[in-house]
């Protein structure tokens, strides 16, 4: 007799252990993750080392990679580790769980000004923050800034950020 309850075989790579698919980008593909030694939930953006040297995007991704290291403040998603293997580069990020600004506004409507207000000042902390390190993230729109469990504000995506020569 064959039992009724499948088995789901969980993507594994280094400490973590890989669940849904959160998003998809044009060399990207973020997964939901837990790290099995500490139980936290994470977010990795999985890129695929042939179709970044195809479109030769490597050097951006380490240059996203870089930047993130030098930026550490709590209204930023939080770089946690990076892995590689032979065809994979694994980013390890916080996972936000509040979801896009974006997707706020589009399902409620305009934000009420005092709301509005409390994520532009968490914005510009964070972007104050980046611009005093050198970086300047080129990209910030609605779906780049995500929102906590807690209702905070947090600046993802720094894939086109620039770095100005001196700080590399």
């Amino acid at each position: 007799r064959m039992s009724t309850q499948m088995q789901t075989q969980r993507t594994r790579v280094g400490k973590y252990e890989f669940g849904r698919t959160l998003g998809e980008g044009t060399f990207s593909k973020v997964k939901f993750a837990r790290n099995m030694e500490t139980g936290e939930n994470v977010a990795v953006k999985i890129m695929e080392k042939e179709k970044l040297l195809k479109h030769k995007m490597l050097q951006q991704i380490k240059q996203e990679i870089s930047t993130m290291k030098l930026i550490k403040h709590p209204n930023v998603v939080q770089l946690h580790e990076v892995m590689a293997s032979k065809t994979k580069i694994y980013i390890v990020l916080d996972f936000v769980m509040g979801g896009e600004i974006f997707d706020k506004i589009v399902h409620h409507g305009r934000l009420k000004e005092n709301e509005a207000r409390k994520y532009f000042q968490q914005l510009i902390n964070a972007v104050d923050y980046c611009h005093s390190r050198g970086v300047s993230h080129r990209d910030l729109k609605p779906e780049n800034l995500l929102l906590d469990s807690y209702g905070n504000l947090k600046v993802s995506d720094f894939g086109l950020s620039a770095l100005p020569q001196q700080v590399r």
